[in-house]
């Protein structure tokens, strides 16, 4: 059984195709670019986010970045003790109204 996926392209297409897109008379190659620079912009803010800090779309969700400190672990293979450093973690929780469109 194979998975269906949303391809960039394919949400570019379904912004471009979007009525209310089509009365700014945006070329395909603009709403590309904004699209695009809209994507590029958020990504480096969440690359520059602290552990406190987050970034909230209202009605979409809320990127965040939470700090895993570092601890001793086992390999489930051989039982050896493995030393896992501290790092940060990239999340997503969902809005209300995505949670509530997701559950319809």
């Amino acid at each position: 059984m194979s998975k269906t996926k949303v391809t960039k392209l394919r949400l570019l297409d379904n912004i471009y195709d979007d009525s209310d897109i089509e009365e700014y008379k945006l070329s395909r190659d603009e709403v590309a670019l904004v699209t695009n620079k809209f994507l590029e912009k958020l990504k480096a803010a969440i690359l520059e986010l602290d552990h406190e800090e987050r970034i909230e779309l209202r009605g979409f969700g809320t990127f965040g970045v939470k700090v895993r400190k570092s601890h001793v672990a086992r390999n489930p293979k051989t039982g050896e003790k493995v030393d896992v450093p501290r790092r940060r973690v990239l999340y997503f929780k969902p809005g209300r109204d995505m949670k509530t469109a997701v559950k319809k």
